[in-house]
């Protein structure tokens, strides 16, 4: 395990390219919200689905991820549907700002196409995350091979991280952003960690709120390699009571 998880950070710092804006000595980290009162005040407000509840759980963070979808179309036939080698995104802490916000019922649904839709334009997506309170960086998602991993590697070190995999998955409402291409919102997943590959209490993260991000139904017309924009929200959770703990 602790070889998975050491392959996982090397990935991230491949990923990121640079070690630049990870935590040095001396640098004041920004630290989320763990206000438990706060946090279950907000977990009564996530958007309901017909994925599994998260029953006996505890919210950790809610974070809006930026980033791609990415897919693959190497066999040369144009009538067959693109492969899939997972997605890259940073993620942003909305959750501290979210559990305060009297108005986070009808706020919760407008971030991910907002988000989007500014993140070709980066001066105006800075300032509007930065006028909604979301403006603090917090890690990164990207892919160990087939598995999605969520590296909190922005916060205290040891940073959360967990490796996970898809155990359930259903539809994006037919309200969803379909994108900047409408090319249709990304299923929302229920994401386990099926391994005890987590470290720092969280172990279950839900995508929903998913904007863009989808694949055409066929390679025609497409690159080898191609990626799609998409933005969503990443509920995370841990079993109760954890917390900057190593959980396995």
């Amino acid at each position: 395990m602790r070889f998975t998880l050491a392959a996982a950070a090397s990935a991230l710092i491949i990923f990121t390219e640079s070690v630049s804006g990870l935590a040095l000595p001396g640098k004041k980290v920004y630290t989320p919200s763990d206000n438990v009162k706060n946090l279950a005040k907000l977990q009564a407000l996530m958007p309901k689905s017909a994925l599994p509840a998260p029953d006996g759980l505890q919210l950790k963070y809610v974070l809006l991820g930026i980033g791609t979808q990415n897919y693959t179309c190497l066999t040369g036939d144009d009538n067959a549907a693109p492969g899939t080698t997972g997605a890259t995104a940073q993620l942003y802490d909305i959750g501290t700002h979210l559990s305060t916000d009297p108005f986070a019922r009808w706020t919760i649904p407008s971030i991910s196409p907002l988000a989007l839709s500014l993140s070709t334009a980066p001066v105006r997506f800075t300032q509007n995350l930065q006028s909604l309170g979301y403006e603090h960086m917090v890690g990164h998602h990207f892919f160990s091979g087939a598995s999605p991993v969520f590296a909190l590697d922005q916060l205290t070190s040891p940073y959360p991280m967990t490796i996970l995999a898809k155990v359930n998955e259903t539809d994006a409402p037919t309200t969803s952003c379909p994108g900047t291409g409408k090319e249709g919102a990304i299923k929302w997943l229920l994401l386990k960690d099926t391994k005890s590959l987590s470290q720092g209490g969280i172990d279950t993260v839900y995508r929903i709120e998913t904007a863009g991000g989808n694949k055409p139904a066929t390679c025609k017309g497409q690159k080898q390699t191609f990626e799609v924009k998409y933005s969503a929200q990443y509920w995370i959770f841990g079993p109760k009571g954890t917390g900057y703990d190593v959980s396995a």
